[in-house]
Order: structure tokens, then sequence, then C-alpha cells
């Protein structure tokens, strides 16, 4: 079985996931999760615009880590949510965790003194266990199986792509021997830091803008199974089509984003039959048929297909408001 795990402590869900199996027979995913706490809102944030190039790693050719660093950050540059820079102590604490994973055949987030490769009880402890600065705050992505599809089981989600499309500036990759661990960083966020990332500080959108999943033009793959999810997305529904994902800056609490219409429509120009995903502070402003799911960031919203889309060009189109002002985007992808 092939499994990870995402963390993204503040503001967000836990989330443990298994990969996407293509073929068929394959033994089918499983995902585990909880939410945790949110930390406090700094009065200090020192937010960025997010970059608009990606930057280069000291991961080499032959490297793994390379495929996924390059993959994930044209994935966030192609959305302008920004690109990630590598952290060595990210680096270092993630390959401490992905040895302590597999010394004691496990898959989490946390470690347990005693245990064999301990270093420190979470994520961000293990970067500091490793000389990393005290004054960030830390998620972490844990995966465990064909290391080349890491990537692709955490973008094909609702959870686990809204974290890694969020406001984190840098990153840490630890991949061989079936395991994959991913830290995140937001260093800007004001405050002494901790487990999660902080909705505030970090690569943020101009308040005028949105970023949306899947990217213009991108090709994506039509099916998603909402059970690889816990919590699950849509226990009701055995298959989905790829979740379409808007978000926005809501960086102080008193931001909101609703949803006045979302769709989707096909190829010979059909609406697909879609449920409407928002936050829960989010529900009150938005239309009456979207559904409260209290595991989504605020700011984020996702349309998400009720069965399978086939393969073709769609096009989704966002109508909505940040704070009262008016925000509407219609793009074009390619599923298959």
């Amino acid at each position: 079985m092939r499994k990870s795990l995402l963390a993204f402590a503040a503001t967000s869900a836990v989330v443990a996931v298994c990969a996407c199996i293509d073929n068929a027979g394959a033994t089918p995913p499983t995902i585990v999760a909880n939410l945790s706490g949110k930390p406090t809102l700094s009065k200090e944030p020192s937010p960025s615009a997010p970059a608009g190039t990606t930057h280069r790693s000291t991961y080499f050719r032959a490297d793994p880590r390379l495929e996924f660093f390059n993959a994930l950050n044209a994935l966030r540059v192609a959305m302008g949510v920004g690109a990630l820079r590598q952290d060595p102590a990210l680096d270092a604490a993630a390959e401490n965790h992905l040895e302590y994973m597999k010394l004691n055949a496990v898959m989490s987030h946390t470690e347990t003194p005693g245990n064999p490769g301990f270093t420190s009880p979470d994520p961000y402890h293990q970067v500091l266990a490793v000389g990393g600065s005290h004054r960030q705050w830390v998620g972490q992505n844990a995966y465990n199986g064909d290391i080349g599809r890491c990537l692709a089981s955490l973008a094909n989600s609702v959870y686990h792509l809204q974290g890694i499309t969020s406001n984190q500036e840098t990153i840490g990759l630890a991949m061989r021997d079936n395991y994959c661990v991913a830290n995140f960083g937001v260093v800007t966020a004001a405050g002494t830091g901790g487990y999660g990332l902080a909705q505030w500080g970090g690569q943020q959108l101009p308040p005028g803008t949105g970023a949306h999943y899947p990217a213009s033009n991108a090709s994506v793959r039509g099916l998603f199974v909402p059970a690889d999810e816990i919590p699950n997305p849509a226990p009701d529904l055995a298959a989905a089509g790829t979740p379409i994902m808007f978000r926005v800056n809501v960086e102080k609490p008193a931001d909101v984003l609703t949803v006045s219409s979302f769709t989707l429509t096909g190829p010979r120009g059909d609406a697909v039959p879609a449920r409407i995903l928002v936050p829960a502070e989010s529900k009150a402003g938005s239309v009456a048929s979207a559904v409260a799911d209290a595991s989504l960031y605020r700011g984020v919203v996702f349309l998400l297909p009720t069965q399978p889309i086939a393969a073709g060009t769609y096009i989704a189109s966002f109508v909505g408001a940040r704070n009262g002002v008016a925000i509407s985007k219609s793009w074009r992808f390619t599923a298959y």
C-alpha cells in the first residue's frame, strides 16, 4: 500500500493520504487525519508578493528531490502563489524523520521518545534539533510508496491541495527507500513560530486577485476518490471528478471569501453536476447550496464534480466576493 500524510497544523487539517493508484486491481488507498489548533494571529505580519520565478536548489540531477522541487514550484508559479526556496535545515529534519519512520515502520508526523531514530516530538521541534530557526512555522508531508507519485498524490485532492499551494515560503525534502518527507516553512510570519503553517505572513496573493487549480490550460486526471482523504470531503460519493479550487488572500481574521456561483462546463457545453465546498466562515454569505466544510482554510473554496469527468476540455467559472468586493474568473483546463 502507498500512503502519505500531510500536516499543516495551523488553521488547517492534518491529513494523511494514500497516493492515487491507476492500475486496476491495485490496493486502494487509505487516509487518516484530524484537526489541530489555531495559533494566535500576530499583529505585525510581514507578507511578500508571490515569487514569479522558480528558485534553484542544491539537489543533484539524479536525486528524486530535484524533480519534486521543480514540479511543485512549476505548479505554484503557474497558479500564481509563488515558488518555494530550499532550506537545508528543513532538508536535514526531513531526512531524520524519514529515518525514524523507516526504523519504526510507521507513518506519522510525530515521534515518540525512546523509539529508534527519535529526534523531537513534532516537525517544528525536529527542525530546531538540526539548528533551524525557531522564528518560523513548520508543516510537514510524509509519504510511503512509489516516491515518483508523492507530489501527484497531493495535487489530486482537496485538503492536501490547499496545503501545498498555501503561503509557505520554504521547503526541505527527503526521498528514498519508498519514503518521502516534505517540510514547509513560513518564515516571515511575525511571532515565535511553531508546528503548523500560519495563514498570515508568507507569500500572500494581492487582495484583489485569486488563484485557482487546475491552472489555466493545465492537464489533470479526471478521477478523484473522496474516500482517499480523511476527513472525507464527500462521504456519499464513491468517485468524483478532479477537485477544482479557488483561493484568495484572507490574511486578516475579518477577511472572508463568499461564493455566488461556481460552475464547470463540459466539452459539449453541458453543465457538469458538482457541489460547492466552503469554509464555515463563508457559508452565511454564499449561495444557499454551498456546503460548509470545517477542514477548509479560510479563503479557499472548492467545486467538486459529483462524478468522474471524461477526457476533454472544460471551463471553470467562479463568481464571488472578498470582503464584499466582487471577484470573477473563468479558465480552461483539460482532463484525461
